[in-house]
């Protein structure tokens, strides 16, 4: 979303909030197989492994995620991708491969069984880069997740981030692997943002640098998104993302309700 769209997003929300017609939304999702919306999060390196529990929130971005499960409930469906999250064994590479991998097959498989549920990613870290990843394939067309069913995507911290790249903070500097071609993101119309930190050593240099990337990772820059302002306005970044996502599913769970009724 543009940072005008998320404003009139946020009014919309109130609004049906206030009209009452979005109190009490898991009660509205019980009655389907589908959720509203499922949001997928992609933890950072070293937050998760291969093994983890899709269900249970890990990482940096619990503090996005646990507050909108809370509120939405069945409306919202989150899953966390279980993948290496590794700089070492396996390599970095085939790391985020089979993350993306994962990403790719479950949010696919959503996509598939429930042509009314809206997808959103959200990654941080390496998390970032399997996002990239996925919305950058979806786009050209070889994953099984359509770029069209995207309804939103973001990358925090990302070593893939592009400078060009539609951004909720204004910070110089590029991913320290390098940006994938901006362009192919021309598809989603403002739906995918990067987020890079002032001073986050992983989105924010000039330069491949071997110890940047083995050590930046753990640096308090690159973990410091749930304290970052965005812009313009400077609401919490979290509070902003976490109204999008409200946004999202107030107006799906108005549909279905005007589906249903009618």
């Amino acid at each position: 979303m543009t940072v005008r769209a998320v404003r009139r997003a946020l009014l919309a929300v109130v609004l049906l909030l206030g009209a009452g017609l979005a109190v009490a939304p898991g009660a509205v999702a019980s009655t389907r197989a589908c959720p509203q919306a499922s949001l997928f999060a992609v933890p950072g390196t070293g937050e998760t492994s291969e093994a983890a529990d899709p269900a249970r929130s890990i990482g940096l971005l619990a503090g996005l995620t646990d507050p909108l499960a809370r509120r939405w409930g069945d409306a919202l469906e989150v899953r966390y991708v279980p993948y290496p999250a590794t700089v070492d064994r396996p390599f970095y590479f085939t790391s985020e491969r089979r993350g993306a991998e994962r990403l790719a097959r479950d949010a696919g498989e959503v996509a598939a069984r429930c042509p009314d549920t809206s997808i959103l990613l959200v990654g941080f870290s390496q998390g970032g880069d399997v996002v990239s990843d996925v919305v950058h394939r979806a786009a050209n067309g070889t994953v099984a997740l359509p770029a069209g069913r995207i309804a939103g995507a973001i990358m925090l911290g990302s070593p893939r981030r592009d400078p060009q790249a539609p951004n909720l903070v204004a910070t110089p500097g590029r991913g320290v692997l390098g940006p994938r071609p901006t362009r192919e993101l021309a598809v989603y119309d403002g739906r995918v943002y990067e987020v890079c930190a002032p001073g986050d050593p992983i989105c924010a240099t000039e330069n491949l640098d071997v110890r940047v990337f083995r050590e930046g990772w753990a640096s308090g820059a690159h973990r410091s998104y749930p304290d970052v302002r965005a812009e313009p306005g400077g609401l919490p970044l979290f509070t902003v993302l976490e109204r999008a996502v409200d946004a999202v599913v107030a107006r799906d769970t108005i549909s279905s309700m005007t589906a249903a009724s009618g």
